[in-house]
């Protein structure tokens, strides 16, 4: 990883005899995904796309793109994601 330091990641485990699934959202925070068995499909989408994909959350408010590339559901985010 060089000089990254991760300050904030997600960690996912689970198992499902059936398969599991997930719906269209977007992660705050930077993700490891690590399949011990089975597979997983993934499907990525630009953040330039949430106007057309409705992702959880939409629901509540209209999704704001910041530059950067973060979206976000609550006014007075800053681009980093804290609170403005």
């Amino acid at each position: 990883l060089g000089q990254l330091a991760p300050v904030q990641f997600n960690l996912w485990c689970g198992r499902a005899a059936d398969g599991s699934t997930s719906g269209l959202h977007h992660d705050f925070h930077d993700n490891l995904y690590i399949l011990l068995r089975g597979e997983k499909e993934f499907r990525l989408f630009s953040p330039r796309c949430v106007d057309v994909l409705s992702p959880a959350g939409a629901d509540r408010m209209r999704p704001k793109l910041h530059r950067n590339g973060l979206i976000t559901y609550a006014a007075g985010m800053r681009e980093d994601g804290a609170p403005a």
